[in-house]
């Protein structure tokens, strides 16, 4: 027996020839023929050609019969020797591709008797080429050209043609999970779009739609390369028969967990993208997830069936296991439990029915316009996180101590004052709506504040989404005190009633992002003029026009007039703002963003931006950088330099509203500094406590003031916390 040698060129060019006849499989092409009606030479002919074309290698069973049917035309009404050659050709090949090895031999051993020159075309697989030469005795071919000899001489591509048409085998067989397995293999071979989307066929029926949407996508991509119509084709109607079938899932996570992990069919799901569209598989899936809650261990192990086209939402509810703490009752709500408020209530808290907090820090001022204030303060609270009430309260102390240029300016002596303050705080809110009151008391030689406020709000959607609205009121007395800052409210300059409302909303993008937006609406009625701030005047001609920014004490001294009216601001002032306020917790860190923007009737515009990364460097230690910008206009009755007319019979003419605040004037702001929180307890302890320190220097620039062009600042404070 001669064998007829292998190269390498004509198993790549008998690859070719193959891939076109086996990628597709059975079913894949699915538009069958329009049939012909049998009748001159070259009617069949084209009908033929038809069949080969559209239905085969596609739809063999079906290209099968039409051509058996054009068969039995030819041969009642008589067709020429080529035109049955060609028709038993296509037969023979038809029968190799479904494994009908001695049926395809035997119909091209018909094609040879009806024409000694049929021929293979140039698509044909070796095997059917070996089959061909065996049936019409071809000597010097032939010999030895077994159907399965010829693909296990070659080397890799011919182990490609092999493994396909053992996946075409197993495809007809219905042995999906082996078709899948040996069109793999042969892919790992040689890349060829028909065997990517005869695997993706394979997925489809099995199930594994996910998969055989990206292999289908793929013979999309390799069909678009090599400018396959016949491809591209079937792959798009492919892809978007998938894309309509294929479920996806979505996930919800509780609330306030910070060490949630979460895995679908035991692959992590990343935290920050949970609440995206997933495309899965249809079938039975299994999502587990852990966290704390109040400080117990807890988890949420569900089973999902999940059909095709179905969007599934997992509302991830995390329970306790049962223990030493839990009682059977509480076990049984929990079991009872529709969403983590419903768990959390059930739970004994980590066993604190009340957790009290108490606070002490220390904080400190100064500025190189010799301004310094000394703030000691102290605060306390009690809840019931269970019953969900709470009370707290505050008390501070500030000591200020100025020698500004404002009253060396004046001739005024350097003062020292002491400011009181303190408020007490009440809140409930049993379930899914609250309550907050406060009220509070600020107390200066000549000033009195008194305030009081409520603020609303709901947890909704699970305690995604927080609203929130709040309205306060504020009454003050001032008054004009004698030289020696005693409390003397006899000669009171006015009053002052401020009505503010606030609303915003806070929505829990995902277990690791919290945005809050919101909004302030104040309304002042009362006269704010500072009762001993007097307010340099200027000759309107000769000298107002020229006093230079930042004018020095001495030159306002010697160009003034000497006339020194107080200050006199407006009676009536609205104030808005909105903002936002960006949390975001990555890995080991947690980043805060803020954004306010500010516009009063004064004319004062002003934008506020603050950020802070704060990092944990260990359970105990946690530091971060502070930064901060403020840019704002100034009011629109500000001057630098105010002028009076004086007549020759005494009279004064003053501009209606004058000030001497630079802070109402043009200015920019920027702050950078930072602070450190370190827990001196065990952050799981019974009692825990800590000592924050933080500080900040800030850089201010006037840009239309009297005196002082830049300020620098130093800010600081420390305190200590303890919680049980």
């Amino acid at each position: 027996m001669i064998l007829r040698p292998l190269t390498r060129a004509r198993l790549r060019r008998d690859l070719a020839a193959a891939v076109l006849a086996l990628g597709l499989g059975l079913a894949l092409l699915l538009a069958p023929s329009r049939a012909s009606a049998a009748g001159d030479d070259a009617a069949v002919r084209e009908a033929v050609q038809q069949i080969m074309t559209e239905d085969y290698p596609g739809s063999l069973g079906p290209a099968k019969k039409k051509l058996q049917d054009q068969l039995g035309n030819c041969l009642k009404k008589g067709c020429g020797p080529g035109v049955k050659g060609e028709i038993y050709v296509a037969l023979g090949m038809v029968s190799s591709q479904l494994g009908q090895v001695d049926e395809a031999k035997q119909n091209f051993k018909s094609a040879a008797s009806s024409d000694p020159n049929a021929k293979l075309p140039t698509n044909a697989t070796p095997a059917m080429k070996a089959q061909f030469e065996e049936a019409t005795g071809s000597a010097k071919e032939a010999a030895g050209a077994g159907e399965e000899e010829t693909p296990a001489a070659g080397g890799g591509v011919a182990a490609a043609i092999k493994l396909m048409m053992e996946a075409l085998k197993a495809d007809q067989e219905g042995r999906l999970d082996e078709c899948i397995e040996k069109d793999k293999a042969a892919l790992k071979i040689e890349e060829q779009p028909r065997t990517r989307l005869h695997l993706a066929s394979c997925e489809s029926r099995s199930g594994k739609l996910v998969d055989a949407l990206k292999d289908a996508q793929r013979a999309l991509e390799l069909g678009i390369q090599k400018k396959d119509a016949g491809v591209m084709k079937v792959a798009r109607t492919r892809v978007k028969e998938l894309l309509d079938r294929i479920p996806h899932v979505t996930f919800v996570p509780p609330p306030g967990v910070q060490d949630l992990s979460v895995k679908f069919d035991d692959r992590p799901v990343p935290l920050d993208a949970l609440t995206k569209k997933f495309s899965v598989d249809p079938g039975k899936h299994k999502v587990v997830a852990e966290g704390g809650v109040n400080g117990f261990p807890a988890t949420f192990d569900e089973e999902y069936d999940i059909k095709e086209k179905e969007f599934v939402t997992v509302r991830i509810t995390l329970k306790p296991p049962a223990n030493d703490y839990i009682t059977p009752g509480q076990i049984k709500c929990m079991l009872a439990a529709k969403s983590q408020e419903d768990v959390q209530k059930c739970l004994p808290q980590n066993r604190k029915n009340i957790v009290i907090r108490a606070a002490v820090d220390l904080s400190a001022y100064s500025d190189t316009n010799a301004v310094a204030v000394y703030t000691p303060g102290i605060n306390a609270s009690i809840a019931s996180p269970t019953a969900g009430w709470n009370v707290g309260g505050n008390f501070l102390l500030d000591a200020v101590s100025a020698a500004s240029p404002d009253i060396v300016s004046t001739a005024s002596p350097p003062f020292e004052e002491f400011r009181y303050g303190g408020g007490l705080t009440a809140g409930y809110k049993p379930g899914l709506y609250g309550a907050q009151a406060s009220g509070s008391i600020s107390s200066s030689v000549d000033y009195v504040s008194y305030t009081g406020g409520l603020r609303l709000s709901a947890d909704l959607n699970d305690k995604l989404i927080t609203p929130t609205i709040g309205y306060s009121y504020s009454y003050d007395r001032i008054g004009r005190g004698p030289k020696n800052f005693q409390h003397d409210f006899n000669d009171l300059k006015g009053v002052l009633n401020t009505h503010e409302v606030e609303a915003g909303i806070t929505f829990v993008m995902s277990p690791t992002a919290i945005l809050l937006i919101g909004g302030t609406a104040q309304f002042e009625r009362g006269d704010q003029s500072q009762p001993y701030r007097y307010v340099p005047m200027f000759d309107p001609d000769t000298v107002a026009p020229f006093v230079p920014n930042g004018a020095t004490v001495d030159l306002v001294n010697r160009t003034r007039l000497p006339v020194r009216p107080l200050e006199q601001l407006p009676t009536e002032r609205d104030r808005y703002a909105i903002g936002g306020r960006f949390n975001k917790r990555l890995n080991n860190a947690t980043l805060r963003l803020e954004q306010r923007f500010y516009y009063d009737t004064w004319g004062i515009k002003a934008t506020s931006t603050d950020a802070r990364y704060m990092v944990d460097l260990s359970r105990h230690l946690r530091v971060w950088p502070h930064l901060r910008a403020h840019a704002q206009t100034g009011v629109n009755f500000f001057q630098l330099a105010y002028s009076a007319l004086l007549d020759p019979n005494g009279g004064i003419t003053l501009p209606l509203y004058r000030t001497g605040d630079r802070e109402l004037a043009p200015l920019l702001t920027g702050t950078g500094g930072g602070g450190v929180r370190i827990g001196l307890g065990e952050p799981e302890g019974e009692v825990k406590y800590g000592i924050t320190l933080v500080g900040d220097v800030m850089y201010t620039r006037y840009l239309k003031s009297l005196y002082v062009t830049t300020r620098t600042a130093v800010y600081g404070s420390v305190g200590f916390d303890v919680e049980f």
